[in-house]
């Protein structure tokens, strides 16, 4: 084989890398010299990292092309491990070195008040930050420190407030964002989902969906809205989820068992559903096909009146694999779910288990890998204890906020993130977004 594939012709070589993933470009430069040297050309890793940038994994704040091929990988290693200079759970240790930092001023304040919800999110890209707090929703331009869009509602809400509890956003190219806002309308309390395509570059917006959500008599309506490609989810109470397809104008309400353990993720064609073990002794975490649940959409509506959602068991939907996670008694969970830098078709799963005060957390990683031929798999890599881990989303590294800067920081910010990939803590007060970049 290796004989055979020394005869071809570099560019027949390099026509064939440029469908390949991170991992298959590695295991071809160990054939011979001759691919070596092939999958090593700077032009195979641009068409590498253009291709993590496609994927939301990447950001843009780097020029790749000033790049030499030994920099560019690096830059993936970072991808895989983080920052050098993190400790393995906890950022804030003396040794973290922050190497770039920007301030967004905002200029839209809030005001007082522990029932608004605040929220601020860094793009994959890098370049654009959104945030929310009470009916506000904005996105400014990081680098120029500009404010590009303002959230007015196409809910006819006339003397009704309209009230962003929650929202989800995806870029779809470098000049847009699909955003899904979660809101609520005063005094009513009617409970919407509104979806927008964002021109980055004219900071207009078009409406691609308006639709009416399950009402419930709940403060905050909305748990973790979630926006994958055409479908989008929320959690709107400890077992109820809205799923919407948005491009098709077409939704379904799935109850999984009351037990609040129930969590869910969208990957590219599939869900993932975490729900209790009937044995009581871990969770099950189902995966779903998209394309089983044809049989099961209704179509959305804006109607303002009164209205009736039918509801479907979790146990009624099509698995196309159920894998086990087993949690040594906790009874609190998350799931975390991000796409592998390396691989195409493969998922790294943070499960986050505790009980509250009384015990440690722990934290588990599983690795899912969905071939195209065969057979989805479920392997644990391993399990450990968080003390001080606060209950913030977890990278794709491993790394967690600590609970002491959390509480530090409590007085003065509203709001911490931390980024999937790119190693980048947000901090958000009333007044301003700080982004943080590590060594």
């Amino acid at each position: 084989m290796t004989l055979l594939l020394s005869n071809l012709a570099p560019d027949v070589i390099f026509s064939v890398l440029v469908f390949c993933d991170i991992s298959s470009v590695i295991a071809a430069s160990q054939t011979c010299r001759y691919l070596h040297d092939l999958a090593f050309d700077k032009s195979v890793w641009l068409g590498l990292l253009d291709n993590l940038r496609h994927r939301s994994i990447l950001d843009r704040t780097i020029e790749l092309g000033t790049l030499s091929v030994a920099e560019m990988v690096k830059i993936v290693r970072r991808l895989i491990t983080g920052p050098k200079t993190w400790s393995p759970l906890n950022i804030w240790v003396p040794s973290a070195e922050v190497f770039r930092e920007i301030t967004v001023h905002l200029r839209s304040e809030p005001g007082l008040g522990s029932s608004l919800t605040y929220k601020a999110q860094l793009l994959p890209s890098g370049h654009y930050v959104l945030f929310a707090a009470g009916s506000i929703l904005e996105c400014w331009n990081v680098a120029e420190d500009r404010l590009v869009w303002k959230y007015t509602s196409a809910i006819d809400s006339k003397s009704e407030l309209v009230w962003v509890v929650d929202f989800a956003a995806q870029e779809t190219d470098i000049e847009s964002v699909i955003i899904m806002v979660c809101a609520r309308t005063f005094p009513n309390q009617k409970a919407w989902v509104e979806i927008v395509n964002l021109n980055l570059r004219t900071g207009t917006r078009d409406v691609l969906l308006l639709a009416r959500a399950p009402d419930f008599a709940l403060s905050v309506p909305f748990l973790q809205p979630v926006i994958l490609g055409a479908l989008a989810t929320v959690k709107m109470y400890i077992d109820t989820y809205m799923i919407i397809d948005w491009t098709a104008h077409l939704y379904m309400i799935l109850r999984a068992p009351s037990d609040n353990t129930s969590q869910i993720a969208l990957i590219p064609q599939h869900i993932l559903l975490m729900t209790r073990s009937p044995s009581l002794t871990g969770q099950q975490i189902h995966l779903i096909s998209i394309d089983a649940l044809h049989a099961l959409w209704t179509p959305t509506s804006s109607v303002d009146g009164p209205l009736k959602f039918s509801l479907i068991s979790a146990e009624d939907i099509p698995k196309l694999s159920t894998f086990e996670h087993t949690d040594d008694g906790h009874s609190v969970h998350k799931m975390y779910v991000h796409d592998s830098p390396l691989q195409d078709g493969e998922y790294r799963v943070w499960i986050r288990g505790g009980t509250g005060y009384a015990t440690e957390p722990t934290l588990s990683s599983y690795r899912l890998s969905i071939p195209t031929h065969g057979h989805p798999q479920w392997y644990q890599r391993n399990r450990l204890a968080v003390s001080g881990a606060s209950d913030h989303a977890i990278s794709y590294c491993g790394h967690a906020l600590s609970s002491t800067l959390i509480r530090e920081f409590s007085r003065q910010t509203e709001f911490f993130d931390l980024t999937q990939y790119s190693g980048a803590l947000i901090r958000f007060t009333r007044s301003t977004i700080v982004i943080r970049y590590y060594k």
